[in-house]
């Protein structure tokens, strides 16, 4: 591997967090598109993994991860049960991930395998379908028109480095850049971009969670030092998408028209976040650009993560 950084001590902590992500957590009168998104994640300390430590290009301590994630996706019109053949498609998506992280003092590097499926048997009918009847909210009709059922397999790899500004107290401020790359039947792109930060601790932790269940939530936001930090942070991304299957369909026998997809997609983010050695927690809101051309505006999403160190 190369060396970027300096030497770093592994954190023998467990970690253990749990994220939900839903539109209506950034615009309550909102239920569409990337409407929610859960998991569970369970990342190991740092140490020496054998082959895990050699694969990458970061040469530092290694963990590993395991996550578990369902995500649910819905057109516009929740009330038409045969949705518009250019709208955004039912989905659900639920799969199970493989991350292992190489992280240097001012590096973190992800690499990631996921295994799920997309239909029936993700579930996502069933539990958004159970979530709206508690709350007293309208009950979805088009599911029978959802993407159809198929495996996924997707590989991740995202690279993050951060750059120290500022010192002035007990505040800091620094710049974290990242490159964010997909390759898979789920979804294949490749992304840039860079979060800024003003807080206290900053060198505890690196970037917040992405978006649950996709590959850019494979940063777990945890921390790798105790002590108590906090901290505002607002970043920016772009970049080119080949393939989502979310808006486009399956890969192959969906006899259903899709969604045209938009290539070039960025996106704003912005947020809070309070972490320490024992427990910790982000709000994050994410503004998408249009993904499919028949779209009729940015979309909004809020994630709440709470995690804990032990």
């Amino acid at each position: 591997m190369w060396c970027l950084g300096e030497e770093v001590q592994p954190y023998k902590k467990h970690f253990f967090s749990i994220i939900t992500q839903n539109d209506s957590y950034f615009n309550v009168f909102v239920d569409r598109y990337y409407t929610a998104g859960h998991g569970i994640m369970y990342s190991s300390p740092e140490g020496e993994y054998g082959a895990l430590d050699i694969l990458g290009l970061v040469s530092g301590v290694t963990s590993y991860s395991l996550v578990l994630n369902q995500s649910i996706y819905a057109p516009k019109d929740r009330k038409n049960p045969t949705p518009y053949v250019d709208d955004h498609p039912y989905a659900g998506y639920l799969n199970f991930g493989f991350l292992f992280h190489h992280r240097s003092q001012n590096s973190l590097e992800n690499l990631g395998l996921r295994v799920g499926v997309v239909g029936k048997y993700a579930g996502a009918r069933e539990t958004q379908g159970l979530i709206h009847y508690l709350l007293g909210t309208v009950i979805l009709k088009g599911w029978n028109t959802q993407i159809q059922d198929e495996m996924i397999i997707n590989l991740h790899y995202d690279y993050t480095h951060r750059y120290k500004i500022i010192n002035f107290g007990d505040f800091s401020c620094d710049v974290l850049p990242y490159i964010d790359l997909a390759l898979g039947n789920a979804n294949i792109y490749a992304k840039g971009g860079a979060v800024f930060r003003i807080g206290h601790n900053l060198e505890s932790t690196f970037l917040p969670q992405g978006i649950a269940g996709e590959n850019g939530g494979s940063n777990t936001g945890r921390v790798y030092a105790d002590g108590l930090g906090y901290y505002l942070f607002l970043g920016s991304y772009g970049g080119y998408v080949v393939r989502k299957m979310f808006i486009q369909g399956n890969s192959f026998g969906d006899t259903f028209h899709r969604a045209d997809l938009i290539k070039w997609v960025g996106g704003v983010t912005a947020g809070v976040s309070i972490v320490s050695g024992v427990m910790s927690f982000s709000y994050q809101a994410l503004y998408l650009s249009k993904e499919f051309k028949k779209q009729d505006k940015a979309h909004g999403i809020g994630s709440l993560v709470f995690s804990w160190s032990f």
